[in-house]
């Protein structure tokens, strides 16, 4: 809550339901900084002395007056320090007459009788928080239409604006992986069998993601059903080049998913190398090893 709020909310409990929190949140929505016990006290305060610093603190004070307020010493508390800064014209004090007659509030505080003051029995809350708005932010009112006030108080342009939001959110959901939100990296036609006699679209991710006409053809590494190295047969082969004994390591799968990620092979001077470095293939893939670990795994003779 700022340190220097516009209006400071004087009211009673039983009335904050029907009125005074409505009242309050479109204010808000107004653009209207706002001291409101519901907005204000944070864990640990000191309820008499926030709102003392509310008190002081406010240019505009609004009492909400009802019968539940006439009847309470905490409200009065609360009138009494508005009231002395009026006189000392520190703030101004805008009622809100809630339930209540100018011979209640005659009868109450003569002085609040005598202001102009709002009447919830002609106005609702909306229309109470822009009449406000006129008066101690005139700069906000004069900003916006008439109608623009009305959708911002009842909070319609906050739901059309949310609405708006969350319509780019679905739209950049098909440029975004739908595991792990990288971004489209390319997209393209590309022929979808040797022949080259059928077409589709062919989408790579960031993470390592692929469609192919909309179908999986590489998972994601975020992906849940992402393969495990265990899914795989690792099958050892050797031959002789220059008159040295080669290894080569080869994955094949053994899960569907597997499938979808095709390891290159792992070659070395030993079986436990190529096995090595077949691994270091997949931990890469599955983006548990960066470029330059894959690098140093794989590197060499």
């Amino acid at each position: 809550m700022t340190d220097k709020p516009d209006v400071f909310i004087s009211h009673a409990s039983p009335d904050k339901d029907a009125f005074v929190r409505p009242l309050a949140e479109a204010l808000r929505r107004l653009g209207v900084a706002v001291w409101y016990d519901e907005f204000s006290f944070e864990l640990g305060d000191s309820i008499s002395q926030q709102i003392d610093r509310g008190i002081a603190n406010a240019r505009f004070g609004i009492v909400v007056i009802s019968q539940a307020f006439i009847s309470r010493n905490w409200t009065q508390h609360e009138l009494r320090g508005l009231v002395s800064r009026d006189v000392d014209q520190d703030i101004r004090i805008i009622p809100v007459w809630h339930g209540v007659t100018k011979k209640d509030v005659s009868n109450f505080s003569p002085s609040l009788a005598d202001k102009f003051a709002i009447d919830t029995s002609q106005v609702d809350a909306m229309e109470a928080a822009i009449r406000i708005l006129r008066a101690v932010r005139p700069d906000l009112y004069s900003a916006h239409p008439r109608a623009e006030l009305e959708r911002l108080a009842n909070g319609t342009a906050i739901a059309e604006l949310q609405a708006e939001i969350e319509g780019l959110q679905s739209e950049l959901e098909e440029y975004r992986c739908p595991h792990c939100g990288a971004a489209l990296s390319i997209r393209a036609d590309a022929p979808m069998d040797d022949e080259q006699k059928h077409w589709d679209v062919v989408e790579e991710f960031e993470c390592g993601f692929r469609r192919y006409g909309g179908s999986l053809y590489r998972p994601c590494p975020h992906d849940p059903r992402f393969p495990r190295f265990e899914d795989y047969d690792v099958v050892i082969e050797s031959d002789l080049r220059g008159g040295k004994e080669r290894f080569t390591a080869m994955a094949r799968p053994k899960t569907a998913m597997a499938k979808k990620l095709r390891l290159n092979v792992g070659s070395g001077s030993s079986e436990e190398q190529a096995r090595n470095r077949l691994e270091a293939h997949y931990l890469y893939a599955a983006g548990k090893m960066t470029n330059d670990e894959w690098f140093r795994a794989t590197a060499g003779g």
